[in-house]
């Protein structure tokens, strides 16, 4: 079934840049989508696990795993979930296609803070506007143990230079109008999410539980999104050349505004 979204809600994400959706998910569909990416994080982190190596420092950040649902048929059926699809096209006003989906796990009482930053500047995209992303919270996430806040406004701006979230300088200089303005903190419980612009300023505390912080975004893309030349551990493997629209089985629409 589609998530009930207001016209209000998609006027204030478009004002603010985000916005908080409560029982994206419940129950059974819950318990299974939770499990899946679990496991899902456990199997790849047992994989590649070293006890020799040390860890960099932005992997001390977070367990961070990129497009489970190309490996893992229990995660799949989630990322191309139209449900979560279908808001996303609407927030955006454009037909959504999925570009990649990530596990975000803080591990307890380890997991550092994220810097702010914003999201587009990463992705070898031409074009960084409207892209959003649905961030899950796969169990509650809480103050304590690392959840996200959003500074409203920020997307207006454009994209601003990336920061390097392992050596983060402060994102705020390139935007000192919004400096002192009280950030908002979003505490979830577990099934419900956030919806956020690929260029709002955000963060995420560090992991003061002793719990796992537990968490899956899936972000979209309008159709017609072009690659811009630049590497990316999505775009890497697809010998795509400068210009192409990214569209196809790697990137498949999922929900129509």
């Amino acid at each position: 079934m589609d998530y009930p979204l207001s016209e209000e809600q998609i006027a204030q994400y478009r004002r603010d840049g985000f916005i908080q959706l409560d029982d994206i998910v419940t129950g059974d569909d819950l318990r299974q989508l939770r499990d899946a990416v679990a496991a899902a994080v456990a199997q790849e982190n047992a994989e590649a696990a070293d006890p020799n190596r040390t860890r960099s420092p932005y992997e001390q950040i977070f367990i961070q795993k990129v497009n489970l649902w190309r490996r893992h048929p229990a995660v799949r059926e989630f990322v191309l979930l139209k449900r979560f699809g279908q808001v996303a096209a609407k927030l955006m006003g454009r037909p959504a296609r999925l570009w990649h989906d990530q596990a975000l796990f803080k591990e307890p009482r380890t997991g550092v803070k994220t810097p702010w930053h914003q999201d587009a500047v990463y992705w070898p995209h031409r074009q960084r506007k409207d892209q959003t992303s649905i961030w899950i919270a796969l169990k509650d996430a809480t103050i304590e143990n690392g959840c996200m806040s959003f500074v409203r406004g920020t997307h207006t701006l454009g994209p601003v230079e990336r920061v390097d979230l392992a050596d983060p300088r402060d994102l705020f200089e390139s935007a000192p109008q919004f400096k002192g303005i009280k950030p908002q903190t979003i505490e979830l419980r577990a099934g419900s999410c956030t919806f956020h612009n690929g260029l709002t300023f955000h963060y995420a505390g560090p992991n003061k539980s002793d719990a796992m912080r537990e968490a899956l975004a899936i972000i979209y893309m309008p159709d017609g999104t072009e690659y811009d030349g630049q590497k990316h551990v999505v775009t890497d493997p697809l010998n795509l050349k400068e210009g192409d629209r990214l569209d196809g089985e790697m990137f498949p629409i999922v929900g129509s505004p």
